[in-house]
């Protein structure tokens, strides 16, 4: 991460920690809006479901590529996290939250540990073998929404999964 980045980060942070009233005004207003999407209903009750997690908090295996926080307009791109992985394999790149408590449990931001449980404990059918992070610092949403988002349906799709679980960051 650039210095210019790092200081734009803890700016961003401090600000929004002290003047939370600035955020009411925050506008999707440059977004599009999607009035033709189909609403979607599970097929099957969720104890027999497949179900992914996707989270916005910029994880990714320690392997992976980071997520190109220096890009003003956000990195649009996701990253496969398999679901056989150990939480000591995952880290985390965003420029717009605090990453020092997700970098050390990880199931703060991917709760993979938990969607298993819900698997052993019935509340689910399995947890799917793969899932996908994404870096939600993405202030240009359209390359997101003409490659990336795209590409990761038609992976759950191929991979037979029902139902995705989103995790904010």
């Amino acid at each position: 991460m650039k210095m210019k980045t790092k200081i734009k980060s803890k700016m961003s942070r401090t600000f929004s920690g002290n003047f939370t009233g600035a955020y009411k005004k925050f506008t999707m207003s440059h977004m599009r809006e999607h009035t033709s999407l189909p609403e979607a209903f599970l097929s099957k009750p969720l104890n027999l479901c497949k179900v992914a997690l996707v989270s916005t908090a910029g994880v990714h295996l320690e392997t992976d590529e980071p997520f190109d926080v220096d890009n003003p307009a956000g990195d649009h791109t996701f990253r496969i996290i398999p679901s056989d992985i150990s939480e000591q394999e995952l880290t985390v790149t965003h420029i717009y939250i605090d990453t020092k408590f997700a970098k050390s449990d990880p199931t703060i931001v991917f709760p993979l540990p938990q969607l298993k449980q819900a698997a052993a404990d019935g509340k689910i059918g399995s947890p799917s073998s793969i899932n996908i992070g994404l870096n939600g610092g993405i202030l240009d949403t359209a390359l997101a929404e003409k490659e990336s988002i795209p590409k990761v349906v038609e992976l759950f799709l191929n991979e037979g999964i029902d139902a995705a679980l989103l995790v904010p960051g």
